[in-house]
């Protein structure tokens, strides 16, 4: 399964932000700098999706802040319902 990421390195809140049309888009708190922001970010999707690191991948975008990230092994209907979760944790703390 394929996902439009938004990353926002060096971000003081971490984890999911919010949901756009364009993305999820997600803090990390490293620095965009030899691969460390991607290194955290994959982490952290792996966490939300309930997958195992070596599980997400980035297929597109390195090198930007937008990416299209792979997840392997995750069913699209139990992703979706974990994404949901989070969003509400987000909008609660708003």
């Amino acid at each position: 399964m394929t996902i439009e990421v938004l990353a926002r390195p060096g971000s003081r809140r971490l984890g999911l932000l919010r949901v756009e049309p364009r993305g999820l888009v997600i803090g990390v708190a490293s620095q965009a700098e030899k691969g460390k922001a991607n290194d955290e970010l994959m982490a952290s999707i792996a966490k939300m999706a309930g997958v195992a690191r070596s599980a997400v991948s980035v297929l597109r975008g390195t090198t930007s802040r937008d990416k299209i990230v792979r997840i392997a092994g995750a069913k699209p209907s139990a992703l979706a319902e974990r994404i949901l979760i989070e969003a509400a944790k987000v909008a609660k703390q708003k």
